[in-house]
């Protein structure tokens, strides 16, 4: 089924299709890989392993360099509620990125969420019992879908908050993976691209950075005495195709730390980049230098989502069955519209978060 151009808040084409009937064959890198670690079977015992929290899958070969250093991997999930109609997609994002990170991260990835983080966060995601936690998380944090102040991403408190807890565990080598649609940048544009041009102006917006900016720099400003990968580095993974958006988060890629005489610390991608962009693009310059060309959505974005969270909940093979109707997500019971978000998933109490794991 073929229609003519759509010109939704994402990347426009000139005929959008109808997505194919299982995500695992999308023609972007996550749904490949993601195609390629369902495959992969494990030995009896080894999943029992798994489920008692012990990390049994073999480690990507391409994530080596990643893990020479013990590197720690942040999840920031912007489940502020401009997020609600990605939600499906970044889940299995998010998923996939867990499962293709196993023994990375020896101690496990942490989780921070945006919004009602206390209720949300969790650390040391390990093991398919770790992956099943992040599922439920990622269920439980579904965002509102109406503007509402305490489900508005504040950005600058979340980075501001994580450097601290940073500072405090000595500085582990660090990356956050920040999967969000960019929509709680408030800067100029018009001041931004005065800077792209000019990097070495004296715009008032590089002689008194605003808060933002300075959360960044803080982190950059210790990764200065550096070689190498950097020590500490922030992945944006963006959804959504809203070009203000979009350029906003390529500025903080391109220009932010030159401007400011600082190593690179930041890269910026789509979720539909190469695997293996997301993960080390921010880690290691050449990466970060090398803009891969990414697929277009293609298809009705709407469906695609509708798609996704099908998948995500285990229905590509046909409807939910009466007795797994607490699997039914939000979008499903909406249809792809509501006001008020509830959650299958009970809200318990959850132990005081910790960042990162102490060395």
């Amino acid at each position: 089924m073929k229609s003519h151009r759509t010109t939704m808040s994402h990347e426009t084409v000139d005929f959008v299709q109808a997505p194919p009937a299982s995500v695992l064959y999308l023609p972007y890198s996550i749904c490949e890989r993601r195609r390629k670690l369902e495959n992969e079977k494990q030995k009896r015992l080894a999943k029992l392993a798994s489920k008692m929290g012990k990390e049994t899958r073999k480690p990507d070969p391409n994530l080596k360099d990643i893990s020479k250093d013990r590197r720690e991997l942040v999840f920031v999930i912007d489940n502020g509620w401009t997020m609600f109609e990605h939600w499906p997609i970044l889940t299995f994002v998010v998923e996939t990125l867990a499962m293709n990170a196993a023994g990375i991260d020896k101690s496990g990835i942490d989780l921070r969420f945006t919004v009602e983080g206390s209720r949300h966060n969790a650390s040391d995601i390990v093991g398919e019992n770790g992956r099943r936690v992040l599922k439920e998380k990622l269920r439980a944090a579904w965002p509102e879908h109406k503007p509402k102040p305490n489900a508005t991403t504040d950005m600058t408190m979340i980075l501001e908050n994580i450097y601290k807890e940073w500072h405090r565990n000595r500085q582990p080598a660090t990356t956050l993976y920040v999967f969000t649609d960019g929509k709680w940048s408030t800067e100029s544009l018009t001041a931004l691209r005065l800077v792209a041009k000019n990097p070495n102006s004296h715009h008032d917006i590089i002689l008194n950075p605003p808060p933002l900016h300075k959360a960044i720099m803080a982190f950059a400003e210790q990764d200065r005495q550096q070689t190498g990968n950097r020590h500490f580095s922030i992945q944006f993974i963006r959804f959504g195709d809203n070009a203000p958006d979009t350029e906003h988060l390529q500025w903080l890629d391109d220009h932010l730390c030159e401007s400011h005489k600082y190593r690179d610390i930041i890269d910026h991608c789509s979720w539909r980049a190469t695997v293996d962009k997301i993960f080390k693009g921010s880690i290691e310059g050449f990466l970060d230098e090398k803009d891969t060309k990414e697929p277009p959505v293609l298809y009705n974005y709407k469906q695609l989502v509708e798609t996704f969270d099908r998948f995500n909940r285990g229905e590509e093979d046909g409807p939910v069955e009466p007795h797994n109707a607490t699997l039914s997500s939000p979008l499903m019971r909406a249809g792809t519209h509501r006001s008020v978000v509830s959650t299958s998933s009970p809200r318990t109490q959850q132990k005081r978060f910790s960042m990162f794991s102490s060395p």
